[in-house]
């Protein structure tokens, strides 16, 4: 009896546990188009990368069961518009809008709502609250400044307690939102330390001991700031930002990027402890860390010897192979996938010859209109040397061989379906995101992985990287608008003079 009681007790926790990170979120956007996606990101995660891709049908309705890293807000992007919602392990959430009026940042929330309610009331009379701030306010002298500060806290502070009370809002979010003020202000008398000078006629002004002071209470722990605000990260990079630019034109190098600079200007800093450093470096490597970058090796070598904080360095990675794919030389990740027959189909059946891996969806943006065009070609060119294969990333196998027949028709190669979509462990592996779509893999005949994976195949290495691995030289890669016409035969002259006299 005890024994069954174990058992019993311990398939409780693991259920438990399994559930504690899962959230059903589902509504409808009036106006939705299933061309659009909905998109959660986790901004304060050192990578601020999406943690959930789904679409909307024809009527605007959505619906899905997420994984998050933990109860918190998080970013809701829809049509290129942004929002805020918070999310908790176990709750069903629905939430509605129109795509017109302001939705994500606008919407209404129904099932589990008491923290999305507190967070949208308490947004709405923050803003009423600052309109109705005199702009004028970084004329003020700095005794006056900071009391306005202070004033502005302990009214905001005051309203969240009541808006707590009022909607039964959890604790973990009313103590963030204050924390989330107290940046906010940080942010402002950052603002006033910058203008106080310029409005004011007073070019020599610099903030007071007691100002510093203040904002150093409003920080409190540095370190827990930095990993849980990106606002934090920015007023931070915005901190040092005139005295870094001094820093750089004084010792420009050729060659050298924004990131390294950075490095060589904060590793003395004595100011910021190495956490806050490691989030900074982070940030900043976001200006030269893009899939055109010509020495990603370099800059992530000094990233990666830069950067200590275990957490960071994973986020890291994560952006690592978001932006640049898998590393040159592995082994392509197994994976299975079904064919339009529904037929199962390994990635062991690439190996042999060279493959190009195409990642699409039915709402990658101008698939049909660019891509499909491009591509084409590109098949025609390099058939006798390369593998094809067209992966779907949709969400279901029905939309995959709606999608693959409509979009792909004519396109020579193999049409697959890796189930799941983005939420498929191949998604995972391959770490693809819905910005990637569509994205391109190159693999060589033993399938390994044979170059960078590219978002355009208008890049350069693009070209390279196909002749390279199938042994021959195509033509040259141009969209269908561009595409390079035949040279006209050369004139002869001789001829033209001939028969100008005849005439």
């Amino acid at each position: 009896m005890k024994k069954l009681l174990l058992i019993v007790l311990c398939t409780l926790f693991i259920v438990s546990c399994s559930n504690k990170k899962t959230v059903v979120i589902s509504g409808k956007v009036v106006g939705g188009s299933p061309l659009e996606r909905i998109e959660i990101i986790n901004t304060s995660d050192a990578a601020p990368l999406p943690i959930a891709n789904f679409g909307v049908d024809a009527q605007g309705n959505f619906s899905d069961t997420i994984q998050i890293p933990k109860n918190g807000v998080y970013t809701l992007s829809y049509g290129g518009n942004y929002g805020s919602i918070y999310l908790k392990g176990g709750e069903n959430v629905r939430i509605s809008g129109n795509s017109t009026a302001g939705f994500p940042k606008v919407f209404t929330v129904e099932g589990d709502s008491k923290n999305n309610v507190f967070l949208q009331k308490a947004q709405t009379y923050i803003d009423n609250y600052f309109s109705k701030i005199n702009q004028e306010i970084v004329t003020q002298d700095e005794p006056k400044f900071i009391g306005q500060l202070q004033k502005f806290k302990t009214d905001l502070n005051k309203e969240m307690d009541n808006l707590a009370k009022s909607t039964g809002a959890d604790n973990d979010l009313v103590k963030w939102k204050k924390e989330d003020l107290d940046i906010n202000f940080l942010a402002f008398s950052g603002k006033y330390e910058e203008l106080h000078g310029q409005v004011t006629g007073k070019p020599d002004y610099k903030a007071s001991q007691k100002l510093k002071d203040y904002q150093k209470e409003l920080i409190g722990n540095e370190n827990e700031k930095i990993k849980a605000f990106p606002l934090y990260r920015e007023y931070l990079i915005s901190k040092v930002g005139q005295d870094f630019q001094a820093y750089a034109m004084k010792n420009q190098k050729p060659d050298i990027t924004t990131t390294e600079a950075f490095i060589n200007y904060i590793k003395d800093k004595k100011d910021y402890s190495q956490l806050v450093k490691d989030y900074m470096i982070f940030y900043v490597s976001r200006i030269d860390m893009h899939p055109q970058q010509a020495s990603s090796e370099k800059l992530l070598k000094l990233l990666n010897d830069n950067i200590k904080d275990s957490e960071v360095k994973a986020g890291l990675e994560k952006v690592e192979k978001a932006v640049y794919g898998l590393k040159v030389g592995t082994t392509v990740p197994s994976a299975d996938f079904i064919d339009v027959n529904g037929k199962k189909v390994s990635s062991s059946s690439f190996n042999g010859k060279p493959t190009l891996i195409m990642f699409y969806a039915s709402w990658s943006p101008y698939l049909v209109e660019s891509v499909v065009p491009m591509l084409k070609e590109v098949t025609n060119t390099y058939k006798s040397k390369i593998n094809f294969v067209f992966v779907d990333m949709d969400d279901n196998t029905a939309q995959f061989k709606k999608t693959a027949v409509a979009m792909l028709n004519g396109t020579e190669g193999q049409k697959l379906y890796a189930k799941g979509g983005l939420k498929s462990e191949m998604a995972q592996k391959y770490a693809l995101y819905g910005f990637k779509l569509p994205s391109f893999v190159i693999l060589d005949k033993d399938g390994k992985i044979a170059s960078k994976s590219f978002m355009s195949m208008m890049e350069p290495d693009f070209k390279t990287a196909l002749d390279k691995v199938s042994g021959i030289t195509g033509p040259v890669i141009a969209p269908p608008q561009m595409q390079v016409q035949p040279a006209p035969a050369p004139v002869d002259s001789t001829k033209v003079k001939t028969e100008a006299k005849a005439k």
